[in-house]
């Protein structure tokens, strides 16, 4: 069935009104007499935009190329459904759970979490702008390109984020817990992107040199850096410890936070900028050997 007629076939007719409800309610929809689609209930192309749902549990339902845009989401557990191609834009998930769902080519666009769990969540070009996610647990989950989403007090393990971050942010200041935990970056594509105030444990971020990091203990590795630093009182060496001062005595950091950044935002905003970014970079990294012996 083409998706305009998956889309279509809900525009007239009862069902819908009840699936509606029962979606809301979460009530169960197997006596729906639903029609079923490898394996799950078949609600493609359902119209569900605006959908306000609370302490539902809905497992086995094929939510391909359905709008659940500008639904509210509230403790509603999501398990073994499929989400491809859906638009979920504008949507809130507050204190629910994703399991083991795939979200291939969804639209999340402006899509929020607060205080959610997402488990095992295929996300592969997924549209992301503007997505954000605030003390929201992430575990198994493959990320695309992230133009200007946000990711405030998470913890994020065992995923990888497969395309370019473009001021992306992972924020970590004023939260109890933010944590990266064997994650990996696999796209060198950086563009603004802000990890700031982030736990880092093995974290694999992409070969080359296009960002400056900083795994664990910033504000004391940047301390030794500046004094490491003091022998040059040129502009470069005056530039670099400004910079890190600004970056790291912002209030709210953990002491164990770690630390990146886009070596560009130094080529581009400084006089000499390739110089300050290799005398970053070394600087840095013999800060942390420091550190750590």
């Amino acid at each position: 069935m083409a998706r305009r007629e998956l889309i279509d076939r809900w525009r007239t007719g009862s069902l819908r009104t009840e699936v509606l409800r029962r979606l809301a309610d979460g009530s169960s929809l197997r006596d729906l007499e639903l029609p079923v689609a490898d394996g799950l209930l078949d609600l493609r192309g359902f119209p569900a935009g605006g959908l306000d749902s609370q302490a539902a549990t809905i497992a086995g339902v094929d939510f391909r190329y359905a709008t659940l845009a500008h639904a509210h989401l509230e403790d509603v557990r999501f398990s073994g459904c499929r989400f491809d191609g859906a638009d979920l834009a504008r949507a809130v998930f507050t204190d629910g759970s994703i399991t083991q769902c795939s979200m291939v080519r969804a639209t999340l666009t402006e899509t929020l979490l607060a205080r959610t769990t997402w488990h095992s969540v295929d996300l592969t070009g997924a549209k992301m702008k503007y997505f954000s996610a605030e003390r929201t647990h992430f575990a198994g989950c493959t990320f695309p390109a992230l133009p200007k989403a946000e990711f405030a007090g998470c913890t994020i393990e065992d995923s990888s984020f497969t395309g370019a971050l473009t001021e992306t942010r992972f924020l970590g200041r004023a939260h109890d817990s933010a944590v990266l935990r064997r994650v990996t970056f696999t796209s060198a594509d950086v563009t603004y992107p802000e990890f700031d105030g982030v736990d880092f444990e093995e974290v694999t971020f992409p070969p080359g040199d296009a960002l400056i990091v900083v795994p664990r203990n910033f504000r004391a590795v940047a301390d030794r850096a500046a004094e490491l630093s003091s022998s040059r009182g040129d502009q470069v060496g005056k530039d670099l410890r400004q910079f890190l001062s600004r970056e790291s005595r912002r209030p709210g950091l953990r002491p164990t936070a770690g630390w990146a950044t886009a070596r560009h935002v130094l080529t581009d905003d400084y006089q000499d900028g390739e110089e300050l970014a290799d005398f970053a970079a070394t600087t840095l990294r013999e800060a942390e050997l420091l550190i750590r012996d």
